[in-house]
């Protein structure tokens, strides 16, 4: 199919945008599901059927954190409903949810993970993505909400 923009052109407004989201983005932590590790003690010890040592538990949980940018927008429920949200459906947030905005790398760990950290302050993901870009999806959105510690 002809466009009316060239592959540079394409690029060269992907590159801007990437500059703005470079220039207003902050570091979040993401927190995935623990990976498990099954530790046997014996040579004979077979952890799935459980023989050997029925009472020792051998697994062991490894946190897994990464790190990427995002830009952040605290949500004002008192002034405006959602973005892209349509005025008669009353989407209601808690106080203190966040709009983040993260590259598509970000993405495949962020639709699988449990929390994500910043500003000192947990949030757990209540939102699906929003895919967002010119010439294909290149960031996504997610809402999350406050964890009360």
């Amino acid at each position: 199919m002809a466009s009316y923009l060239s592959t540079v052109q394409k690029n060269f407004i992907n590159q801007v945008i990437d500059n703005v989201f470079d220039t207003f983005s902050r570091e979040i932590a993401v927190y995935s599901n623990p990976r498990e590790t099954v530790i046997s003690t014996s040579a004979s010890y077979n952890y799935f059927y459980d023989k050997d040592i029925p009472s020792v538990d051998n697994k062991q949980f490894t946190t897994i954190k990464n790190t990427f940018q995002a830009k952040i927008k605290y949500l004002d429920q008192s002034k405006t409903p959602v973005a892209g949200a349509d005025t008669q459906q009353k989407i209601e947030y808690p106080s203190g949810s966040v709009k983040i905005k993260v590259p598509a790398a970000a993405y495949a760990i962020l639709k699988e993970a449990r929390r994500v950290e910043f500003d000192g302050r947990r949030y757990l993901i209540s939102s699906d993505s929003k895919p967002y870009g010119m010439f294909g999806p290149r960031y996504y959105s997610f809402i999350l909400s406050p964890i009360n510690e």
